[in-house]
This record gives structure tokens, sequence and C-alpha cells, in this order.
């Protein structure tokens, strides 16, 4: 492998950091812990995931969530598919977020259901989002919205080769 610092992109770092610090913890985030190789792998899953929904280099995929390590997670894999991340501040409200997305074509968003009392898939109803084809829930549950265990199921049949290039 070449030397990490040469390839500066965000998913080429993790794997080098999974290579050179392995079990150690990369994560710890309300009593789950992902090592340094474990978080390589999430990430893969992911992209996996994402090309699988169909995302495609240069894609914006937006996250509109708070710091957790499925946001990381979400994060890589949307960089190792070739996306573009669109992060959204957890602060906006539903026209705000909306306008956002709208202007960044956004196809996927990655949201949770719930977070201090605010219901984010709830917020966009009746925005009018035409490139958006799916909500991803990192946590919890909504209408209308795909389970994050449900999206990472979908990559089941992209290799792992295809994700990590």
């Amino acid at each position: 492998m070449d030397e990490p610092c040469r390839q500066r992109t965000i998913p080429r770092l993790v794997e080098a950091a999974a290579e050179r610090f392995g079990p150690k913890h990369a994560i710890e985030d309300d009593g789950r812990v992902l090592s340094f190789e474990a978080l390589d792998e999430a990430a893969l899953e992911a992209a996996r995931a994402f090309l699988a929904s169909g995302v495609e280099p240069g894609d914006r995929v937006a996250v509109w969530a708070p710091n957790a390590w499925e946001w990381i997670v979400a994060a890589i894999g949307i960089q190792s598919a070739g996306a573009v991340l669109v992060p959204l501040n957890t602060r906006l409200k539903g026209a705000e977020a909306g306008y956002q997305l709208r202007k960044s074509g956004a196809r996927l968003l990655c949201t949770v259901a719930d977070f201090l009392e605010t219901d984010y898939v709830g917020m966009l109803a009746g925005e009018d989002l035409p490139d958006l084809q799916d909500t991803i829930l990192l946590r919890g549950a909504a209408d209308g919205a795909l389970g994050f265990d449900a999206f990472l199921a979908r990559g089941a049949g992209v290799s792992a080769g295809a994700a990590g290039e």
C-alpha cells in the first residue's frame, strides 16, 4: 500500500489507521466500541450499501444527525462510494434542511428518528425534494424511512473490491 499521506482521502486514511492500530479503540459511543479495524470494515459495509442503492461517483448524500458512530460510518461509506458528503446541522428546521437538500441535489438522506425531541423525518413532510430517493435512519424508526441495518443489508451483493476502489 502507498504511504497513507499520499492518498489524501478519508477512506484511505481510515484503512491505513486500521492497518496501523488494528484492535485499538477508534470510537466509543453510548456503550458501543469500534476498533480501527471494525471502523474500516463498517465503512466498507456502508459503501457497499450506498453503491447497491444506486449511488454513483459525484452524487450527493446528506447526513442530518447528531455526532454518533453511525454518522462516522455513513460519512466514510459515502466518500468510499465516491459520493459527496452533504452534512446538515442538527439545529436546522424542516424548510432550512429542505432548501439544502434541494440545492445540493442529495439523492439519499441519512438521519435519525428523534434527537432532542425533534422529529427529523416529520420536519421534511411537505418539502419538495425531487432528487431525494431514500431516507435512511441511522437510529430509530419512522414511516417511509429505511432502518440502518436494512440499508446495510442492501450491500450484500456488492463486492468489497467495488466498494473499496
